[in-house]
């Protein structure tokens, strides 16, 4: 099994500010602001959420990314952001200010929902430029938090996870705000914005009408009283598939400690293949973890991440696939699990490869070890709606990972890649001895911590 390492100096960093003034982001690689400026510029085109300003030579849109960004630019964008275009262009909303110009319908709106005010009783300011903090109230006004401070909205923007950069705002800015907002869970939900945008048809989803889970709520913040409460409640919030950072409020003067406590217990997280975390200068932790290939693509299909690489995308293109060969009208869950298990055995040759710790080697290589045969299983029973965990611990003194899976309500045991003839005793007849076995049985040679909010599995299936 894959080791998974905690930053190994995490407890020397005092903040969560990496380079070029820019908050760590989902899409700020390296600190690179006109890079990620650019990148969720293409993403949100491709969602309809911003426009060009015409094409470059090649026909690519033209986003003068580093123009200053206005007033009137920013009402649009607000109203797209909270999946209001189409109401706003047909409404007909009035409103006092007469150099409204070409936003018209965008400053009608905002006004009217109480989102956006003029600059005074008549002018809206449409081609006055738009400050960060000013903007940055809008769109945590458009997340449902009303009462922001626009001189000051920073410490509410940091607490929900809205990421900004900082300095000048320019079009870019708009972009990368937007960009972070749709990932930011909505004031008095579990939902983020991108779920809801995709549920109102605001954008476009491509998986509309099918049905996977079971959904993760999204969790990003969480408090500990103790080092095991801190380990069972971060394991449930990266369950959730946050893809920024995680903030954690643990007892003054304890951060440390309770880092290390982590590092020392990565085990419990075993969906994840890395954790980073930091001390903050507000106090408390801030962690971010990075996901294996499967939870990358659960996380897609939940709203959480915009785009997938193209490695990404072909690993869920070939798990819908197969999942559509398998599983047939009325097939219960039990068939199904079983045909997954049945599936990865008869096509995955045990071995390690490039991508042999990840659902991609299985699927799509068809070469993996045990992490990767797990990671298949749970993203094949994720789009069936089976509810499929991935379990860290050891087999006959080696680490190891395998899955727990429920049906009807009861947890099981099932370590595909043991039951794979190649690695256990050779021969080419499917194996079921590691098929939806109990704790008990499974106990015989593994071994693993039961981590609280873990399931336990009582019994063997019959």
């Amino acid at each position: 099994m894959k080791k998974r390492i905690l930053s190994g100096a995490l407890a020397l960093i005092l903040t969560c500010l990496p380079l070029c003034g820019v908050k760590a982001g989902a899409i700020a690689i390296g600190g690179n602001v006109p890079e990620a400026m650019d990148e969720a510029a293409e993403i949100l085109y491709d969602l309809g959420l911003f426009r060009g300003t015409g094409l470059r030579a090649d026909g690519s849109p033209d986003f003068q990314l580093f123009e200053y960004a206005t007033r009137g630019e920013a009402a649009a964008m607000l109203v797209r952001l909270m999946g209001a275009e189409r109401e706003a262009l047909s409404g007909g909303y009035d409103h006092p200010f007469l150099d409204a110009g070409w936003a018209d319908a965008y400053v009608g709106y905002s006004y009217a929902a109480g989102i956006s005010s003029g600059v005074s009783d008549t002018r809206f300011g449409t081609g006055e430029r738009i400050d960060t903090a000013q903007f940055l109230t809008l769109a945590l006004r458009a997340l449902g938090y009303d009462e922001v401070d626009w001189r000051n909205p920073y410490p509410t923007a940091d607490a929900v996870g809205l990421e900004y950069p900082e300095g000048e705002c320019y079009r870019g800015t708009l972009a990368f705000i937007c960009y972070s907002a749709l990932f930011c869970q909505v004031k008095g939900t579990d939902q983020s914005l991108r779920q809801q945008l995709a549920a109102g048809g605001a954008i476009r989803d491509p998986y509309a009408g099918r049905t996977f889970g079971p959904a993760t709520a999204l969790v990003t913040t969480i408090s500990a009283a103790s080092e095991e409460e801190l380990v069972a409640r971060l394991s449930q919030a990266l369950k959730g598939r946050c893809q920024g950072d995680i903030s954690i409020e643990v007892p003054a003067g304890a951060e440390e400690a309770y880092l290390n406590y982590l590092g020392d217990h990565m085990d419990a997280f075993s969906e994840i293949h890395m954790l980073t975390g930091y001390m903050s200068h507000a106090g408390g932790l801030s962690v971010s973890a990075e996901y294996g290939d499967a939870q990358r693509v659960m996380a897609y299909l939940e709203g959480k991440r915009l785009s997938l690489s193209d490695d990404d995308a072909a690993l869920l293109q070939e798990a819908l696939r197969v999942h559509d060969v398998l599983v047939e009208d009325g097939m219960d869950d039990y068939r199904r699990v079983r045909a997954f298990h049945d599936y990865l055995v008869n096509h995955t040759v045990y071995g390690a490869g490039d991508r042999s710790y990840s659902a991609a080697g299985a699927l799509l290589d068809g070469k993996a070890v045990c992490d990767g045969y797990a990671h298949a299983f749970d993203l094949l029973c994720y789009l069936s709606g089976i509810d499929c965990l991935k379990i860290a611990g050891t087999a006959n003194g080696g680490g190891h990972a395998w899955n727990k899976v429920e049906l009807d309500g009861v947890w099981y045991n099932v370590d595909v890649t043991w039951d794979d003839p190649v690695v256990i005793g050779g021969g080419d007849m499917l194996r079921y001895d590691y098929f939806l076995v109990s704790d008990e049985t499974l106990a015989r040679d593994h071994q693993w911590t039961a981590y609280s909010g873990q399931p336990d599995c009582p019994a063997d299936y019959f």
